[in-house]
């Protein structure tokens, strides 16, 4: 709840306050509290826009000034007021409190906190980005799953056919998985790795040379490293238990702007004036 008082020049004030302006004067004011709380809303409304990545009209309609009564005297009031759906999940960037899973806006599990695809403002949230990811790691878990049903199914005819390999399956793609690296919990994109016939051409050329690499190992190839120089794990999603939302909606700034703009005493004896004209005009 935040209360206002007029403090304007005394004289220019009386100046208007004949028989009329005293009839009119709790119209003015309530006109007075009304244009105020419009323009407060209208600020809020811009704020939003400006921290919310594409906000929704289901966001921003439900704003609602309720307008001030000139009977009510002394207890009259205007208020901009939002409904509870829209204040319990905006509350989190106005305030900056812990956002925990659960709470309005996040998930039941955990709460996306990172995207390698962040949306055009910076945030986690990708909807298009998220979906194909999520569609694209939920593909290869069901492809890894059948590949080893059958290889279990092979059991020990014999040495495993290069067509039940993954590496053969996934046509040497880097592939993705759900894991915790680094403390980090979240979707992850393996390294390059080189194909077989790179590896095989390389391991030729150096073989061809004095000194060559070992041509030992399990693999019966080489002690060279099938991943590519300089690839690394690739962070895709992220997520944690727990966030602290940073202040990205400055409500009081908003309030305060609309407030300074509208409640002037410049704006309060124009509208008193027209008040009194349209008492003295009304049929």
């Amino acid at each position: 709840m935040v209360s206002v008082a007029f403090n304007f020049n005394r004289p220019a004030i009386q100046q208007e306050l004949d028989a009329i302006g005293r009839q009119v004067l709790p119209r003015a004011l309530a006109q007075q509290l009304d244009d105020t709380a419009f323009t407060v809303r209208n600020k809020f409304q811009d704020e939003i826009r400006r921290s919310v990545d594409r906000p929704r009209p289901f966001t921003l309609r439900p704003l609602k000034v309720t307008k001030a009564k000139w009977r009510d005297g002394d207890q009259m009031f205007a208020s901009v007021d939002m409904p509870p759906i829209q204040a319990n999940y905006l509350s989190f960037a106005i305030t900056g409190q812990m956002r925990h899973p659960g709470d309005p806006g996040t998930a039941r599990s955990d709460i996306l906190t990172y995207s390698a695809q962040p949306t055009p403002f910076g945030g986690a949230y990708n909807k298009a980005s998220f979906k194909r990811l999520v569609a694209r790691a939920k593909k290869e878990t069901t492809a890894r799953a059948a590949l080893r049903a059958q290889r279990v199914a092979f059991g020990a005819a014999g040495r495993l056919p290069r067509s039940l390999k993954w590496v053969s399956a996934s046509r040497n793609a880097p592939g993705v998985f759900w894991g915790v690296v680094n403390g980090t919990h979240g979707l992850w994109q393996r390294p390059d790795r080189y194909s077989q016939a790179e590896r095989d051409g390389i391991i030729s050329n150096a073989r061809s040379q004095t000194g060559h690499i070992s041509t030992g190992g399990p693999r019966g190839g080489s002690s060279m490293p099938w991943t590519r120089p300089g690839s690394r794990l690739k962070l895709l999603l992220a997520f944690q238990s727990t966030v602290q939302t940073p202040v990205t909606i400055h409500y009081d700034d908003a309030m305060i702007a609309g407030y300074r703009q509208q409640m002037t005493e410049v704006n309060f004896l124009r509208t008193l004036q027209e008040k009194k004209h349209w008492f003295v005009s009304r049929p």
